[in-house]
């Protein structure tokens, strides 16, 4: 009966414990769907004044002020030029599995000619070199996604409070 009470203790404290859920919120104009980047979570960037790229760690959200804290400076969200993003897993994909596809058409072509009486001819050289050659590209191609910040794409600072506030 003391853990019961305990317990119900514990879940009736927690929640007016918890002040609010902090995070940073890509916004695209005319679009619902939202991208969101939470406390704890690496996030690349690059500010107005730098062409270089930086990957941090959101350590905290200011909504007030719209600031951001990473690991190692606090930068006001408004200095954040762009943000890089990575497609889809799906689509990430594609580029490494056609370079296999090449290179294995490749060595299975070459082990028939070793050992058995498989001719190579163009064609195998086609197949195989197009294989990598599309591979490579579609690496190249879906690496990562850049989002330019701007008049159709704004990332804010928000803050949930999640109990009563108290």
């Amino acid at each position: 009966m003391r853990h019961f009470i305990l317990f119900a203790a514990c879940c009736l404290w927690l929640p007016s414990a918890a002040a609010a859920q902090k995070f940073l919120q890509l916004e695209k104009a005319n679009k619902a769907r939202t991208d969101k980047f939470f406390v704890g979570q690496d996030i690349t960037y690059r500010l107005k004044d730098s062409s270089e790229w930086f990957t941090s760690t959101i350590t905290d959200v200011q909504m007030d002020a719209q600031l951001v804290a990473f690991d190692w400076k606090t930068v006001p969200v408004g200095n954040i030029e762009a943000i890089r993003l990575r497609h889809a897993p799906i689509l990430r994909s594609l580029g490494p599995m056609f370079m296999i596809f090449g290179a294995s058409w490749a060595g299975y072509s070459l082990v028939g000619a070793a050992f058995y009486q498989y001719k190579l001819t163009a064609g195998t050289a086609i197949v195989s070199g197009t294989g990598l050659a599309s591979g490579f590209i579609l690496h190249q191609i879906f690496k990562h996604k850049r989002v330019r910040l701007g008049e159709r794409r704004r990332l804010r600072a928000v803050e949930i409070p999640l109990g009563n506030g108290e």
